[in-house]
């Protein structure tokens, strides 16, 4: 199978240290590398242009999605790869992930990994609020069982992935519409994962990729306010866009529990 040309795409706002130390090694002939720099302050353009990368440099901050959309623009490849600054890609993973893409004709993200090894919770199931607020506040809760997903291998259907590593094919980008710039940041992943699937677009964690993530959501570390607000703002957008995601159905049939009901005990 021959494996078409794979663009990433990295959102940076004053990410220089994470560039520098997540990706200073990449496999720069693996792919095309765009990063696009929302209104950086602490050098991340530069040190992005000396990583390799081909930097757009935005007046602004114009919020995540928003700029995953300029770079995807921008980007050359028929494989659309959006990865965060604190992830480290690796030259296999790219070519597996870009190969899933191809032969599955989905959304599909590697199985991400915190710096000591242990998998993260990329994968998840429907986003309920109740769900979202044990994971959130009660992280023991029987609850995350049913909500957080873990590959440890193969490939796994989900409702939605974090968007810290996302692989897709350009027309099937296109075909979901891209990503939503009126998420400036929080539940854009969720959503443009449900659009896919509300057009038979599956979403695939490949538990044989590994890649470490650094990981350090506000809303975990931090409690500022313009954090909440934002988090509360995108929440707003998602269920009123989703509201089969609001309240748990009773009957299984539905495309969500049809997911869920794939997950391996």
């Amino acid at each position: 199978m021959t494996i078409p040309m794979v663009s990433l795409v990295t959102v940076a706002h004053n990410s220089a240290s994470e560039l520098q130390h997540f990706w200073r090694d990449w496999p720069s002939d693996a792919a095309e590398w765009i990063v696009v720099d929302n209104a950086s302050t602490d050098g991340s353009a530069e040190v992005a242009r000396a990583l390799g990368a081909r930097v757009i440099r935005l007046d602004v901050n114009i919020g995540f999605s928003a700029a995953n959309n300029v770079g995807a623009a921008r980007a050359e490849g028929r494989i659309l790869g959006f990865l965060n600054p604190d992830l480290t890609p690796t030259r296999q993973g790219i070519d597996a992930l870009a190969g899933r893409v191809t032969t599955e004709n989905a959304f599909v993200a590697p199985q991400l990994v915190n710096i000591d090894g242990t998998l993260q919770e990329n994968g998840r199931n429907a986003p309920y609020p109740l769900r979202k607020l044990a994971h959130m506040f009660a992280p023991t809760s029987r609850l995350n069982h049913h909500y957080v997903r873990h590959v440890e291998s193969g490939l796994e259907q989900v409702v939605w992935v974090m968007g810290a590593a996302l692989f897709m094919s350009r027309e099937v980008f296109e075909q979901v519409g891209g990503w939503d710039d009126q998420y400036f940041i929080y539940y854009e992943d969720s959503d443009i994962c449900l659009r896919a699937l509300h057009l038979g677009v599956p979403t695939f964690v490949d538990g044989d990729v590994r890649w470490v993530h650094g990981w350090a959501r506000q809303t975990k570390t931090a409690r500022s306010l313009w954090v909440w607000k934002q988090e509360f703002r995108s929440a707003i957008r998602f269920y009123r866009r989703h509201p089969d995601c609001i309240v748990p159905r009773r009957s299984r049939s539905g495309s969500l529990g049809k997911v869920e009901g794939t997950a391996r005990p």
